[in-house]
């Protein structure tokens, strides 16, 4: 499992995308850098998804969109039975799905 999660950085506007665009929505370049993200931030929004491919093990997923502390917006499962809105929440890397014989990990929030 890798210690990290890796955002795209727009080598010519500086803005870090996570998940990766195909274009910078800040200044519309097409070419990147990979780096680190994570750390601690706040939950701005969440959801909780039913409608799951059949591999899943779990009957839901809780997505949430979530602002960290250096400005980042990531999207990642939020490991929290009562969450609420601006809840403080640290990243962590996780198994998000577990498709046959090789776990697919990801980006997940803890409640602090």
């Amino acid at each position: 499992m890798s210690d990290q999660v890796l955002g795209m950085k727009c080598t010519s506007c500086g803005t870090v995308s996570y998940p990766k665009h195909a274009v910078c929505p800040n200044c519309r370049q097409e070419t990147f850098e990979a780096v680190a993200i994570g750390g601690e931030g706040k939950v701005l929004t969440y959801t909780d998804v039913y409608a799951l491919a059949i591999d899943y093990e779990t009957r839901y997923l809780r997505l949430a969109m979530a602002e960290l502390d250096d400005g980042i917006r990531v999207t990642g499962h939020l490991l929290a039975d009562d969450p609420k809105l601006g809840m403080r929440i640290r990243t962590e890397i996780g198994t998000v799905r577990e498709p046959g014989d090789k776990p697919i990990q990801g980006l997940q929030f803890h409640p602090i």
